[in-house]
């Protein structure tokens, strides 16, 4: 009897210890979830509100100004006649006065020329109204960007749009040319801008926003 109780005791006291150890593994390894589970929640919340707050910084580019181009991308073009203001010094309204066959007449847009020979460009996005050919103004084509405003391109030559044709800004429509007004260049271009059916000039033109030629202008 005393024999059955030693090995009875051999057998439960390593069982018991096995069980001891299995729980305390169990329970440490479930101590361990917790804590991580405990520090990652804690990272997230740390993480979550810088990146909202970078996210809510970021300035949208969608909206962004858009500027109005000039006809032309050559840095060496110049306004050799520039518009006709009636609000300009004497001096000023002198330089804007055009000399054709003994008549002085006030230039209606920029004479734009230079020494070469340069794209001539859309100023906004637009489609092509007219193009025609004058006898003293040389090639010429009309672009419509809304219904109260034009810009018309006059004295060019190799055109390279058509009538009804969709054009953005900054495409090349033509290239420079000639008219009887200024025999001095081969190489020239006047612009013109017509808002409401007035004319305005062009060098204060290209100052204004994008979208308040687009929007408002348009009503």
């Amino acid at each position: 009897e005393y024999m059955k109780k030693r090995k009875l005791r051999g057998y439960v006291i390593p069982t018991i210890c096995f069980m001891l150890i299995a729980t305390i593994l169990f329970s440490s390894y479930k101590m361990y979830q917790i804590l991580m589970i405990s520090r990652n929640n804690t990272i997230k919340e740390t993480i979550e509100p810088v990146v909202k707050e970078e996210e809510e910084n970021v300035t949208p580019t969608i909206n962004e100004t858009k500027s109005i181009i000039r006809p032309y991308n050559q840095s060496t073009v110049v306004a050799q006649i520039p518009f006709y203001n009636a609000d300009a010094t004497d001096d000023e309204q002198k330089a804007a006065l055009i000399y054709y066959e003994g008549i002085y007449m006030q230039n209606t847009g920029v004479l734009y020329t230079d020494n070469q020979s340069f794209d001539v460009l859309a100023v906004l996005d637009g489609t092509v109204k007219n193009i025609k050919e004058d006898e003293i103004m040389g090639n010429i084509i009309e672009i419509e960007h809304s219904k109260n405003l034009t810009t018309i391109y006059q004295s060019v030559d190799d055109v390279k749009v058509t009538v009804g044709a969709s054009v953005s800004q900054g495409t090349v429509i033509a290239k420079s040319g000639a008219n009887k007004l200024n025999t001095d260049s081969t190489n020239a271009l006047h612009f013109e801008v017509y808002y409401k059916g007035e004319l305005i000039n062009p060098e204060e033109f290209y100052l204004y926003n994008y979208n308040d030629i687009i929007e408002k202008w348009n009503n």
